[in-house]
């Protein structure tokens, strides 16, 4: 065989060993529930891998690389300690999930409270979202395959992709998902430690080299980390609401563990591995500046990818191509869940009987929303103006909307379909004049000022307007008063063993 040939022998070999895992390790589901978020009897090892699989798509590599090239320490340090404060932050909601672990998605926890009309404006503001993100995924898989397989027709190969993990989502659910994610996982982290190798032993400098070149460098310097000006101020905000972007698809595992205790676990123990992978990440950027400090952001992969041997490419395809469908199959199964299940049920009649064929909906619903994502990528063939469609109003709305609302629900506040109304009106009103109005002027993201917004809002028509008896923040559970005994007794059975 051709030695050009290799990467994409690799990358079918990749395709077919992925969909033969995906259908036959998947389960046979009889019930919508089993097809959604599986038996809850996962292994806590096994959900802190998809949850890792999940959050770092391939759109993060291909497009966080670059910037963290381009902008230097302060947008390095703000995206590294915003990924891991995100998922701290999981995980700190994960303890007061109790009352809501036997529901199937976060529209069914934040409609339970406040009914209907608000989990129909949930389950259609997530699917835009994950429709958003799977086209990023689709896009970075066409990106992959042409950059390291040199050829300029990828789309065969990536309709090829998209296809493989629409199938083995559509019949397997989230079984499926979950053990090709591990596997996906496994093939895309080997590529981490294998680029950093790769780019030290090209730059041919010792670390204390490389440091003294970067502090030469205005925007590598760690004085910019004091530096309280303008700019540091602009990356600061720009970056809050990364800490409050959670990803749907993420949110989804919380119902996939048995329990507040294990969801706790898995997250807890995520935020120490997503610290090494992002970091990581920051390491190949500042080896790829090293190298060469004068690239044009278009042009870092192929500076990464010269010299490179046929078959070293092919790997780098396959890794990218495991992060990318990582992360989609996930999200197609998010999207499925809030068309069968929560727009269903919101446009149902509460007395009426369950609908039968919830699972075969399901199943179509994961075919359709991944062929709308491919249509996306058709009007949005650049990565970074596709990122930039996606994260700011897909994403943007998802982030400013809902997730005021799901932290309020789960931290225990009961409010009315009125006040979560008006939150969210405020918040979407928010986002669309300063996204369009002043953040062209001062160049500061608006999703963290709506989401600021939501919650006020929320807050401020709870407490001014005449609301039931029943409304207001919740007093804890059992179960919730059991579990913050117990971590309270830890606590003190270490602060012991640490005086001694």
């Amino acid at each position: 065989m051709p030695l050009y040939n290799i990467p994409l022998f690799m990358a079918l070999a990749f395709l077919f060993v992925t969909l033969t895992i995906g259908l036959c390790m998947s389960q046979k589901s009889t019930t919508f529930r089993a097809y959604a978020i599986g038996t809850k009897q996962f292994h806590t090892a096994t959900l802190i891998a998809t949850v890792l699989a999940t959050s770092f798509g391939g759109g993060f590599f291909m497009r966080e690389l670059p910037k963290m090239y381009a902008q230097g320490i302060l947008y390095i340090f703000f995206t590294v300690a915003g990924g891991i404060v995100r998922c701290y932050i999981i995980s700190l909601l994960a303890l007061h999930m109790g009352p809501f672990m036997e529901h199937l998605s976060t529209s069914e926890t934040i409609g339970m409270i406040y009914g209907q009309y608000i989990r129909m404006v949930t389950a259609l503001l997530t699917t835009g979202c994950c429709i958003g993100v799977v086209a990023i995924q689709i896009n970075v898989m066409s990106c992959a395959i042409g950059m390291c397989m040199d050829t300029t027709t990828p789309s065969i190969l990536t309709v090829l992709a998209t296809l493989t993990l629409i199938s083995y989502a559509v019949f397997g659910g989230i079984r499926a998902i979950t053990i090709t994610d591990l596997f996906q996982l496994a093939t895309f982290t080997i590529v981490l430690p294998f680029l950093l190798k790769l780019l030290f032993v090209k730059i041919d400098q010792s670390f204390l080299e490389m440091i003294k070149f970067l502090q030469k460098e205005e925007t590598f310097q760690c004085k910019n980390l004091f530096k309280f000006d303008k700019k540091y101020w602009i990356h600061l905000f720009n970056h809050l609401h990364w800490v409050l972007s959670f990803s749907p698809a993420v949110i989804q595992r919380f119902y996939m563990s048995s329990g507040p205790i294990q969801a706790k676990k898995v997250f807890s123990r995520a935020v120490l591995f997503t610290a090494i992978i992002w970091i990581g990440i920051a390491l190949i950027a500042l080896f790829v500046f090293v190298g060469n400090p004068m690239l044009h952001r278009k042009e870092i992969w192929s500076y990464i990818l010269a010299d490179m041997s046929p078959f070293y490419k092919g790997y780098v395809a396959i890794s990218i191509l495991a992060m990318t469908m990582s992360t989609a199959d996930s999200h197609l199964q998010t999207a499925s869940i809030m068309i069968s299940h929560d727009m269903v049920e919101s446009m149902r009649n509460l007395q009426a009987p369950p609908y039968m064929h919830k699972l075969r909906l399901a199943k179509l619903a994961t075919l359709v929303t991944g062929l709308l994502a491919m249509i996306v990528t058709v009007y949005y063939s650049d990565l970074f103006a596709l990122s930039t469609f996606v994260f700011e109003w897909l994403c943007g709305f998802f982030t400013a909307i809902v997730i005021p609302l799901f932290i309020l629900t789960v931290l225990g506040f009961r409010g009315t379909t009125r006040t979560a109304f008006m939150g969210m009106t405020t918040g979407m009103v928010v986002i669309l004049i300063w996204n369009h109005w002043i953040k062209p002027k001062i160049a500061i993201d608006g999703t963290i000022i709506a989401v600021a917004a939501n919650g006020l809002a929320t807050m401020a028509a709870h407490y001014l307007l005449p609301q039931p008896p029943s409304t207001g923040w919740a007093e804890p559970d059992a179960q919730q008063k059991r579990m913050m005994e117990l971590i309270r007794a830890f606590k003190k059975y270490r602060k012991n063993i640490d005086l001694e």
